[in-house]
């Protein structure tokens, strides 16, 4: 499993471990956007941007990522993973 596959693993392993839901998105027609949705019941929705550990979004996701409706966040570790899901489950 790659680094970033890592991160992700335990990223969709906390959300639902916590009651949320977890979507690995695809967006035809669209470079730079975020591959997750994250959301818990009666809570709002986030995009996530997992990376490899020590990496930042590239700028033209940073660009893609302020145009998106909800809150996006670029996580790179489990550290990273852990302080999501604890500052934002329901």
């Amino acid at each position: 499993m790659t680094p970033e596959g890592k991160v992700q693993a335990y990223l969709k392993s906390r959300v639902l471990d916590t009651g949320g839901e977890f979507r690995k998105v695809k967006w035809d027609g669209r470079r730079n956007a975020p591959d997750t949705l994250i959301w818990w019941v009666n809570d709002y929705a986030y995009f996530v941007e997992v990376k490899r550990p020590g990496e930042d979004a590239t700028p033209a996701q940073k660009r893609e990522h302020k145009r998106l409706p909800f809150p996006t966040f670029v996580i790179d570790s489990e550290v990273g993973v852990d302080t999501f899901v604890d500052t934002h489950r329901a």
